[in-house]
């Protein structure tokens, strides 16, 4: 997206309140699904908790482009904030590395634990000195297989299978490793891949069963949960400068608060898909069996930095 027209639409877009200060919020998801929710609280609190002084401007559904485009607007001071999930983050900053790996997270609540404690502390601390500033965390839920002819019960059972996956490093070794061959597609593709069997199965949230319609056109999904990716609201430098303390205190309490109401949104959601998704056999795994496969990815991460020991041994004290 050209920076020059970009930032020309931004300030028309906030011109019409030139007397409060104005954020600018990139989100490239939609209205009404947990996270992007998440996002239009955190906006309304901090307008509240301001008394108006601030107002955060959500530019959602992509308007801004993707979210690798909307780091690079952070870094450029074209937006504020930008709500960005950790897959997308580790190209920017090799701190988000340890929260990508498989089966690094038992669940959701054991990523909330660590998020909450001392890992996530040390999380936002290792990405700040790479320019990333963290205020918060959202959740969406651990990501797992579903499958068109055969449910996954164990490492044996992926092997040949094609299984759709993001275009991350991260994701495609997880696959490799665990004997399945990974097929990078746009999220869009995925329904017809699945339906005229150019892949096997995919990989995602039980909400992608409803959501996009995945539940049509796959029969079993199998709870391995090998991803659970956080998200966070970033803010940029420059933000960061133009605010007083007051204002920073302002923007973390809703930061704070916004994680709490879209933490509750997200389980929600997770469970209403487990809930609604018709035709689909749901079934639970030995984790441990896969967890075995992808060690290597563990081995070597910390091979080369070791600082990533400290954070997974502050997520595994919370298992």
């Amino acid at each position: 997206m050209n920076i020059k027209t970009l930032t020309v639409a931004i300030i028309a877009a906030v011109s019409f309140n030139a007397s409060a200060l104005t954020l600018r919020l990139a989100d490239t998801m939609p209205e009404g699904v947990p996270n992007a929710l998440g996002v239009a609280y955190f906006s309304k609190k901090v307008e509240e908790y301001s008394n108006g002084d601030i107002k955060v401007k959500v530019f959602s559904n992509g308007m801004l482009g993707s979210e690798r485009e909307n780091v690079e607007q952070l870094k450029q001071g074209v937006v504020d904030m930008a709500r960005i999930g950790a897959a997308t983050l580790d190209s920017f900053t090799e701190a988000v590395k340890p929260v990508t790996l498989p089966y690094i997270f038992s669940d959701t609540d054991h990523l909330i634990r660590a998020m909450d404690g001392d890992a996530g502390q040390t999380l936002y601390n290792h990405m700040a000195k790479d320019g990333i500033h963290a205020l918060n965390y959202f959740v969406i839920g651990s990501r797992s297989f579903y499958t068109k002819n055969k449910a996954i019960t164990t490492p044996e059972d992926l092997k040949g299978l094609k299984i759709r996956v993001m275009p991350s490093q991260m994701a495609i070794k997880t696959m490799e490793l665990l004997g399945a061959s990974p097929t990078p597609l746009p999220q869009g593709d995925v329904y017809a891949a699945l339906q005229q069997g150019v892949i096997d199965g995919a990989e995602n949230a039980p909400q992608a069963l409803i959501e996009h319609g995945h539940g049509n056109v796959a029969k079993f999904f199998s709870f391995d949960e090998h991803f659970n990716y956080p998200e966070f609201i970033l803010i940029s430098e420059n933000a960061m400068k133009r605010l007083s303390p007051e204002e920073m205190g302002i923007i973390k309490k809703a930061a704070k608060e916004a994680t709490v109401y879209e933490v509750d949104l997200a389980k929600a959601a997770v469970q209403h898909a487990i809930d609604t998704a018709k035709n689909i056999t749901f079934n639970k795994v030995d984790k441990t069996l896969f967890q075995a496969k992808v060690q290597p990815l563990y081995d070597q991460l910390i091979a080369e930095d070791i600082s990533t020991k400290k954070i997974i041994d502050q997520i595994n004290a919370v298992r």
